[in-house]
């Protein structure tokens, strides 16, 4: 008796991780002041960097109250700086905390994990961009913005490649925080919101 093949599997989706700060919404919150929510950001990551270790260390400690300050703390800093997750983890641990309930180690991993998000994010959009001799000296002309905004509403995957190679003056057109946006929706293969970023006012 001859056997049929067994379907092929389909393949698995690997869910896109979403962007740790909404940007768009961080602007806004900040009437529009791109300046003003890079210093949020930098004030954030300088005062919030540690917090998962310094909640850890009063927990360990037994210090319930400290531990929701500070977790009651970084959920308002999270906020702030429009890091949605963040603050929902940070909200949890807080509630747990008033409760009277210990915060699991699983959830304090999560909230950890995503603080290193944000934090690695800011850094991102805080840092100059990191271009060498070659791409320092490209130039963004109008017809790249053209190329570009073409490879976009076509869904073609060599926006990524123009974006690579013009990324120094395309970063210093769009600005940090925008560049940061279209990089994240690239990321995603989300071609649409990408034109929306690079077409923003």
């Amino acid at each position: 008796m001859s056997l049929s093949p067994s379907p092929a599997a389909p393949e698995a989706h690997v869910p896109v991780a979403m962007p740790a700060l909404d940007c768009a919404a961080g602007r806004d919150r900040m009437m529009g002041d791109e300046a003003m929510y890079l210093r949020v950001l930098a004030r954030f990551r300088s005062d919030y960097a540690d917090t998962a270790a310094r909640l850890r260390t009063a927990l360990a400690a037994g210090d319930a109250t400290l531990a929701h300050r500070i977790a009651h703390t970084l959920k308002g800093a999270a906020a702030m700086v429009e890091a949605r997750c963040l603050r929902a983890l940070a909200l949890e641990v807080e509630q747990l905390l008033r409760a009277g309930a210990p915060a699991d180690a699983p959830l304090l991993e999560r909230l950890e994990a995503e603080l290193a998000r944000v934090i690695d994010e800011v850094a991102l959009l805080l840092a100059p961009s990191a271009v060498g001799p070659a791409a320092s000296d490209a130039t963004l002309a109008p017809a790249d913005l053209a190329h570009l905004r073409s490879l976009l509403d076509l869904g073609d995957s060599g926006a990524q490649d123009l974006m690579a190679e013009k990324r120094g003056p395309l970063r210093a057109y769009l600005g940090a925080a925008r560049m940061a946006q279209l990089e994240s929706a690239l990321a995603a293969f989300d071609y649409e919101r990408a034109l929306s970023v690079l077409d923003a006012p």
